[in-house]
């Protein structure tokens, strides 16, 4: 057989190689996105819960969660009254989560708007018009266009229930975040809060909520979905449990998602029991990313 020109070996090697480049070069940018931005990343899992408002919030980009019982043109212009900045509130009216949690300013803003009475030289809560969580953004892509979070987050804080039991009068229970814990791996979230029976502390009424694989967005850093909150009642023992909705936000940057520092906060709002039940109850939550030493 007659030995091909040298040249032509040549140019057909080019050829080849030639070939191969263009091959890798389709493969890198269909997974990197060369040509057309960082690569698509999924959207995550749709958070769906009706009965509490969510949005964006224009003035500073937080997310927010809202539960809102105004029921009168009357109310409305109470609560517009602690929209302003420096607004205290009419007399008979007040937030009572203002100034609670201090260290927490930077990251959430908690509000739970109540019409309360004076009693006994202190004073109750007769009953709720709005509780608002709002959380810093979330933003869990990194430099390379990857999601940056794994594995499972820690985060413990405080929560307060508003309830009725039996058509009686409103009761605010005061408690802990004993514990809630984000899996980015499974894209849930279970969480473990209580309030004890505890007048002389300021909590009226006993309540827990243990709730495990709750959806999370691992890309937007909300989750909810359906819970379920128990009462027992300190006189006759008896517990009564109500099924309801959950919605939170998480705060976290590129240095806390990549575990540099424990920095993430999370907060949140709930509310069981519809009318007619024996036990209803609108509720808040906040915490923050539990660190080494605890």
């Amino acid at each position: 057989m007659q030995a091909l020109p040298e040249m032509t070996l040549f140019r057909s090697h080019r050829t080849a190689f030639a070939g191969l480049v263009l091959s890798a070069c389709i493969a890198l940018a269909s997974c990197t996105g060369i040509g057309g931005g960082r690569a698509t990343l999924p959207p995550g899992t749709e958070i769906d819960t009706p009965g509490i408002e969510t949005y964006v919030t224009a003035h500073n980009g937080y997310s927010r969660a809202r539960i809102d019982r105004a029921d009168s043109v009357e109310d409305s212009s109470i609560l517009a009254q602690f929209d302003d900045a420096d607004a205290t509130g009419p007399a008979g009216y007040r937030n009572l989560i203002t100034q609670t949690e201090q260290r927490y300013l930077d990251t959430m803003q908690i509000e739970v708007i109540a019409e309360i009475t004076a009693i006994d030289g202190g004073e109750k809560v007769i009953r709720v018009l709005r509780l608002t969580a709002d959380q810093a953004p979330f933003d869990n892509v990194g430099a390379d266009g990857k999601l940056i979070a794994k594995g499972e987050f820690f985060f413990r804080g405080s929560a307060e229930v508003y309830a009725i039991v039996d058509g009686g009068e409103l009761k605010r229970g005061v408690g802990t975040l004993e514990n809630m814990v984000v899996n980015f791996d499974t894209e849930t979230v279970s969480i473990n809060l209580r309030t004890p029976f505890n007048p002389e502390g300021g909590s009226e009424i006993e309540t827990e909520m243990l709730s495990a694989q709750i959806p999370l967005n691992i890309r937007t850093g909300a989750f909810g979905g359906p819970v379920s909150l128990s009462t027992r009642s300190a006189d006759t023992g008896e517990t009564l449990v109500s099924d309801g909705v959950l919605r939170g936000n998480l705060n976290g940057d590129a240095d806390g998602l990549s575990r540099l520092v424990e920095n993430m906060t999370t907060s949140g709002l709930f509310t069981v029991g519809v009318p007619g039940d024996r036990f209803t109850a609108d509720g808040v939550f906040w915490g923050s990313q539990l660190n080494n030493a605890d």
